[in-house]
């Protein structure tokens, strides 16, 4: 889980709309990078966290695809229309872009009652919402509160997810209430690591409650909620259970299905009656080769329903990433008793405005040597996204192709966390969190790509191949050239290898010649949140690495990362974090001469991005003034990342930021004369 730090420098204020008086121009706006590739078809998404509710919004006969993003800046119910039409016959219709019916809230859940769409959320029910989205709701009977976590470890959030759905529980025709509680109090946040990575915390649990209708459905009567069971105790699935009471085996009474907040799947056979059900202990889902079920990432949310209209019951799952799948029942069962499905399929929407995911990380650069700027961009997920400009260079808004996934060496690049590779838990295992820069790191005129993610690894991936046809090797580390220890985060559990190179978590490595030498420098957090130059200089033909220098300073700089504020005095060097453990990292950075003066400004993640104007060297320093944000237009989610293009080759540097909903955000400098 990511906590909700904006940690900027000077960075961490609220920007409020200030009102504009009848002659005064509108603020300049960030602009989301479109396609403009008419025809072009992409993967199905919204902004962070698709929560899919499937129905005939449309009234026309087939399914189409209600998606709840409860991010910032993507927020809202958007409707995606199935123009295609029958599902049976088309499984995979190629959805229009989306519409936005309404903002969102939290946990937006379906249930299917006799044919009818009724949509719930902690305590509410949603009215005509694949009209209206969640602009029309009543309140239930029952408190969104009612559950008292279990353990005694106050750090973070007891419960997070809270999802409400209905199901005739026991058979009696009466519609009973459903809720599945994500419970982190034995969990906790983060840093409860041992010297071994071991985590000395306690699991995260999902628990699945029924309050049984002893009314009937029209005029409910609920019973003290039920904590269901199954082999005889209580379900506890990892976090998020996403419960989904369905005859999945045809024996005519309602197994279970549960997701959890990673990306795999529990079965729950029902070995009891459609009157008394009995579940069997959990069995964890796979598809006809043996293989586990699994999402491409993880905060899954399955939702059940016939989508192809054969008999059997398939799951639509929404992914972190904004992106829904369809994985489809084969009717048939393994030998185990649990349903047989075929592997996740994305499902595809016309291409409308360009994404990476989620917490993109773009950055432009000439990839493929053709003139023009493309965009290569990492995310939550950890890939690395290429977005190939079709256009030339001149062209604002390019056309794009379809974003194409890195390969390195032999297999596509992917850096995720695995077990016990966050700060912030193994509920993490399946996030990356890419932040990278292009340059040619080794001096070979080829272009490379140096990144950092969620362990704080600093490495690279050496270009192998043309400058017109990149090809990259197996990454590698970045090793230092100096003879002491490698420092390294005070909380970070593991230690560096020899002469490895490491800092904070999720933090760009802005591969840079700074010093003007020919030689390309690194410009980066070091593991105490300051801003340093490591100076690369040539020695016996091989390029070496020299320690971290704190040589950016601030210029009457405040700076705050939402839990300390520090004045830096003119002279004091500029610390971009003091936060630690799972609240360090986490700054996306690019350097630029943003003014035109001849000097590299500093661009820092904040709401869009804060503006740290170079004002003089003296010493060897580099000294910054916080002008504020760029743009008043709020982006801002966790964190966005900027960087900068030149589209319209002026000469002049534009912005570009990547944010939580995985797009791109354009903002053209107000000294560009076009």
């Amino acid at each position: 889980m990511r906590k909700h730090f904006s940690i900027v420098a000077s960075l961490a204020f609220a920007v409020m709309a200030l009102p504009l008086s009848a002659d005064e121009p509108a603020p300049p706006e960030l602009i989301q990078l479109p396609f403009n590739n008419p025809g072009l078809a992409v993967d199905l998404g919204v902004g962070l966290w698709a929560w899919p509710v499937v129905c005939d919004a449309d009234g026309d006969g087939d399914y189409d695809l209600v998606v709840s993003c409860p991010d910032k800046p993507s927020n809202g119910i958007w409707y995606f229309e199935n123009t295609t039409g029958d599902t049976a016959k088309d499984k995979f219709p190629v959805f229009k872009a989306p519409r936005r019916l309404s903002e969102t809230v939290q946990y937006v859940m379906p249930s299917y009652v006799d044919g009818k769409l009724r949509v719930l959320s902690p305590g509410f029910e949603y009215l005509d919402f694949a009209q209206s989205g969640t602009k029309e709701k009543i309140a239930l009977p029952i408190s969104p509160k009612f559950y008292s976590p279990i353990g005694n470890q106050p750090r973070g959030p007891k419960v997070r997810h809270n999802q409400w759905r209905y199901a005739d529980f026991d058979g009696d025709g009466a519609v009973d209430l459903v809720v599945a509680i994500e419970d982190w109090s034995n969990y906790g946040w983060d840093d409860a690591w041992d010297k071994n990575g071991n985590w000395t915390n306690g699991k995260l649990h999902g628990f699945v409650f029924v309050f049984r209708n002893e009314g009937t459905t029209e005029s409910p009567r609920y019973a003290d909620p039920i904590k269901i069971d199954a082999g005889g105790q209580p379900i506890d699935v990892y976090g998020c259970p996403s419960p989904n009471f369905e005859d999945f085996d045809g024996d005519g009474d309602l197994d279970l299905i549960c997701g959890e907040f990673l990306d795999g799947f529990t079965y729950f056979e029902n070995i009891g009656t459609r009157t008394k059900p009995v579940y069997a202990a959990g069995k964890r889902l796979t598809t006809s080769d043996g293989a586990a079920l699994t999402m491409d990432l993880q905060m899954i949310v399955p939702i059940a329903l016939d989508w192809d209209r054969d008999g059997d019951i398939d799951l639509i799952v929404g992914d972190e990433d904004g992106r829904v799948a369809l994985i489809e029942n084969t009717g048939k069962l393994n030998p185990d008793r649990t349903p047989q499905f075929l592997p996740p399929r994305y499902f595809q929407q016309q291409a409308e405005t360009l994404k990476s995911g989620a917490l993109a990380t773009p950055v432009a650069y000439d990839w493929d040597g053709d003139g023009d700027y493309d965009i290569l961009s990492g995310n939550t997920a950890g890939y690395i996204d290429f977005f190939e400009n079709l256009s030339g260079p001149g062209v604002e808004f390019p056309k794009w192709a379809a974003p194409v996934r890195l390969v390195a060496g032999d297999e596509m690049f992917r850096t995720i966390a695995g077990p016990n590779g966050s700060i912030q838990g193994p509920a993490e295992a399946k996030w990356g969190y890419t932040c990278l820069s292009v340059a040619d790191w080794d001096g070979d005129n080829l272009p490379d790509i140096v990144f950092n993610d969620i362990w704080g690894k600093i490495r690279w991936l050496k270009n192998i191949g043309s400058r017109t046809e990149p090809k990259l090797a197996d990454p590698q580390n970045i090793e230092v050239d100096w003879d002491a220890a490698p420092p390294k985060p005070g909380w970070t559990w593991w230690n560096p290898k020899e002469k490895e190179l490491v800092t904070q978590w999720r933090t760009t490595p802005l591969a840079i010649d700074w010093t003007g030498d020919g030689n390309t420098d690194l410009v980066m957090l070091d593991q105490e949140g300051f801003l340093v130059l490591f100076r690369r200089s040539m020695s016996n033909g091989k390029l070496k690495l020299s320690p971290p220098e704190r040589v950016f300073m601030g210029d009457n700089l405040s700076m705050t990362d939402n839990r300390h504020t520090i004045k830096d005095p003119s002279s004091g060097p500029l610390q971009l974090n003091t936060g630690t453990a799972g609240g360090s990292g986490r700054r996306k950075i690019w350097l630029a001469d943003w003014d035109g003066d001849g000097g590299l400004d500093l661009l820092a993640n904040s709401t869009s991005a804060n503006l740290l104007l170079q004002t003089k060297t003296a010493d060897g320093k580099w000294y910054f003034r916080d002008q504020g944000p760029l743009v008043k237009q709020s982006i801002q989610g966790h964190s966005t990342s900027p960087t900068v293009v030149d589209f319209n080759d002026d000469g002049i540097p534009d912005f570009l930021a990547g944010a939580e909903d995985g797009r791109f955000y354009y903002f053209r400098n107000p000294r560009s004369i076009h």
